[in-house]
């Protein structure tokens, strides 16, 4: 999952006020909706309590099949440990597509590939830091994604500049050129929350009280990362923003090697880089050593279906992404999720039912890096848009599903509560969420019009192992994850049987709130 930071503030959208808020609550009573499609439950009580029964009993199904029958733990370990991390255009990415495609054809359905390439691969090398003075000590350190790698070992002294000064002032000071500069002040990114209320909480907490200053748009970062190119820096060294020695893991070019080497350090490393320089003058030596295929380098997303009975050109789309970043096993983001969608798919096929509208299931590249993979499929599919139902995204570990997120669009409240009722009762959820989350594959299906949403889920490790050399398999809970299962599953279904579509909304004219 993408953590949602400065360098991507393009894809969130704008928060709404707490009186809309208070009106989408409301608007999820069961009550007539006489301006709207969905069912009108004081008119027509008896179709209501019929499609009610029906989603009830067929999702009960579905979780009595997936707790007698499921393959979702064997999968993911296979994924965590025979394939391992998946990062975008490398060959254990492209392991990982063609043995998910495999997969889903085992499991009978209709299944393929869609192509794209990327400018070039990244493959991380053995990079190493050492503080040489006031004192001695070797600390842990890796390139962010796409990391330029610095010329051999260099050796500087360490400078602390916050991104304000960097992005505001008109030329860097000479005493920068050759420096390891240390970028975004203390901490850079946080730590989680102590008793975080979901998973997403638990990487990016939700803002409260009165709005802060503007985050950094791409303007500004763009003169900070010339002030980096002008200032002549060696390397330049970020806060992971984690407990206990964790990694972080981003990057900030799509696909291309950075503009100067820039590297993470874990949090308390950064810290303690902190208080030397505030007691004096300290110097670093760095070597960083990733390397970049020679050219473009193959990416793929791999897309299954089950066809619809009545309305196969009506798509309801279920997924998650399959690529992850490196430092750990991508069990949990987003091993996990891709593992649901694939399980979803094996349950409904398994109880060989026959959907109106056509059930697709994929599994995404490229989310970690920006959305290539949803971005293909929305320039695959332009065609199909208007007859792209609805989506729904699991992309946040192995934590149980609490709710699913409505974001933002609350003209959909009426038919969300329809079909997500039976699933409440039947997989224990919470009331849907009028929360916005953004930063995964559904922005791309938002962005162009389509309702999509957003798995809510318990954080279970998921703020500490995010990005990190801790996404192994063995923090999986498999009875949380199977119940994701489910919900995606049922979730499916239910929508496939609408008597009518949920509606679109008007894209944002410059793809970015709406």
């Amino acid at each position: 999952m993408k953590s949602r930071s400065f360098f991507d503030a393009s894809r969130r959208f704008a928060p709404r006020l707490l009186f809309v808020a208070v009106l989408c609550c409301s608007a999820l009573l069961p009550r007539a909706h006489a301006q709207n499609t969905a069912l009108d439950y004081n008119a027509d009580t008896k179709a209501y309590e019929a499609y009610r029964t029906d989603m009830e009993g067929a999702d009960q199904k579905i979780a009595d099949e997936i707790k007698a029958h499921s393959e979702l733990v064997k999968n993911l370990e296979y994924l965590s440990t025979q394939i391992g991390p998946r990062l975008t255009g490398s060959p254990q990415m492209q392991k990982a597509s063609q043995w998910t495609l495999q997969r889903f054809q085992d499991y009978k359905l209709d299944a393929h590939l869609e192509s794209t390439e990327v400018p070039h691969a990244f493959y991380r090398g053995d990079d190493a830091a050492e503080i040489l003075a006031p004192v001695s000590r070797v600390i842990p350190i890796h390139s962010i994604g796409w990391g330029k790698a610095t010329d051999g070992a260099v050796t500087g002294p360490v400078v602390f500049v916050d991104f304000k000064t960097l992005s505001e002032m008109d030329k860097p000071p000479s005493s920068w050129k050759g420096a390891i500069l240390c970028l975004g002040g203390l901490p850079f990114g946080g730590t989680p929350s102590a008793t975080p209320e979901n998973a997403y909480d638990a990487v990016i907490p939700p803002p409260h009280g009165v709005p802060k200053a503007p985050a950094f748009n791409f303007r500004r970062f763009g003169k900070i990362i010339q002030n980096l190119i002008d200032s002549g820096a060696a390397v330049v060294l970020m806060d992971s923003g984690k407990p206990d020695g964790l990694f972080n893991m981003f990057s900030f070019g799509p696909y291309t090697p950075s503009a100067v080497p820039i590297a993470l350090v874990t949090h308390s490393d950064y810290e303690l880089l902190d208080r030397l320089c505030k007691a004096g003058a300290v110097t670093m030596k760095v070597n960083l050593k990733g390397t970049f295929s020679a050219g473009p380098v193959p990416a793929a997303i791999t897309v299954a279906e089950i066809k619809g009975s009545k309305l196969p050109e009506e798509r309801v789309i279920i997924g998650g992404h399959l690529d992850s970043w490196d430092l750990g096993q991508g069990s949990l983001d987003n091993g996990t999720g891709a593992m649901a969608v694939l399980e979803a798919a094996r349950t409904l096929k398994a109880l060989d039912w026959q959907p109106l509208r056509t059930i697709t299931f994929i599994l995404f590249t490229g989310e970690e890096e920006g959305g290539l993979g949803a971005s293909l499929f929305m320039k695959n599919h332009a065609a199909e848009i208007p007859k792209m139902d609805a989506a729904l995204i699991h992309d946040t570990g192995t934590g149980k599903v609490l709710s699913i997120a409505l974001e933002g669009l609350y003209s959909t409240a009426p038919q969300m509560a329809q079909i997500y009722l039976p699933i409440q009762e039947v997989f224990d959820l919470q009331p849907l969420s009028t929360r916005f989350f953004g930063a995964s594959d559904h922005v791309e299906f938002l962005v162009a019009g389509v309702p999509a949403y957003f798995c809510i889920q318990a954080p279970a490790h998921y703020g500490e192992a995010h990005h990190s050399q801790a996404d192994t398999f063995d923090l999986v809970v498999p009875d949380e994850i199977n119940q994701g299962a489910g919900v995606m599953a049922a979730w499916a279904w239910n929508v496939a049987q609408l008597p009518e579509p949920f509606p679109h909304h008007a894209p944002p004219k410059s793809g970015g709130p709406f």
